[in-house]
């Protein structure tokens, strides 16, 4: 006899199963960023130590904004990216010139910069950024902590410091600083800090040219320097002598008049 139906609708076969959309993709170097321990400047410090560039009510943020601008064209010329701040001698702003450069490159939302305090011997970013317990930055370029772990950014200020600045600072004296820099291990933790961090810019706080063989140590990791002179205390012998003990092969970037009077700072 001839089945009869019963009413019920054939299920169609099941086609393959649907593909999973791709993952997405993380940015390692973006990532990296967001692990950094963030902080936020207190302004009243910062204008207590003369971070210009910061709070911008001094008109002598002006004159950085001017050399930031000039230093970004340079080194995008050259391909340079490496720039150590050092002075004849000790007293002249270097820290106090590299820390406003760093403040006011942090406003280019398209790179991101670092500064990394470097003079072993005597260092006062920390101080002068108001970070208690910094850590030893010698321990960074010794291999033993990763850059995640010692580098810090700035977190959200009033100040609209922007969030790419990294800082690499040291609350720690070393007596072998050259020793230290002489190092492979010293090269090896820069790369680490390319590798994971990308800047664009990297600002190297250096102990002055004239009192110790630190800046020639650290010479094969620079692109050029920045010297810093300041007006009334630093000589032409000095200035001199400080190019010549560096070396043809490091080139000066160019030379900041510091602790200048009477250059209508004050004018439009």
């Amino acid at each position: 006899a001839e089945a009869r139906g019963t009413g019920a609708v054939e299920e169609p076969a099941p086609g393959p199963p649907a593909e999973a959309p791709p993952p997405a993709t993380v940015d390692p170097v973006a990532a990296t960023w967001a692990r950094l321990r963030a902080f936020a400047p207190d302004p009243r410090l910062l204008d207590r130590h003369l971070v210009v560039t910061a709070g911008r009510q001094d008109p002598a943020h002006a004159a950085f904004d001017v050399l930031r601008t000039k230093t970004v064209e340079a080194l995008a010329t050259r391909g340079w990216r490496r720039v150590g701040v050092t002075s004849p001698t000790k007293g002249c702003g270097k820290s106090f010139a590299a820390l406003n450069l760093a403040v006011t490159l942090s406003r280019y939302d398209d790179r991101r910069t670092l500064l990394l305090d470097l003079d072993l011997r005597m260092p006062s970013l920390a101080r002068m950024l108001g970070v208690a317990e910094p850590g030893a930055i010698g321990d960074l370029l010794r291999g033993l902590v990763p850059p995640e772990a010692h580098l810090l950014r700035i977190g959200p200020n009033p100040m609209r410091i922007g969030p790419r600045l990294a800082l690499g600072l040291n609350g720690l004296r070393e007596a072998f600083a050259a020793e230290l820099f002489h190092q492979t291990r010293t090269a090896e933790a820069f790369a680490r800090i390319d590798a994971a961090l990308a800047p664009d810019v990297v600002l190297v706080d250096l102990p002055p040219a004239l009192a110790q063989d630190d800046v020639i140590a650290l010479k094969p990791l620079l692109d050029c320097v920045l010297m810093v002179a300041a007006g009334g205390q630093t000589t032409p012998r000095q200035l001199r002598e400080a190019v010549r003990r560096l070396g043809e092969d490091l080139p000066v970037l160019g030379v900041v008049l510091n602790k200048a009077e009477g250059e209508g700072v004050d004018e439009y």
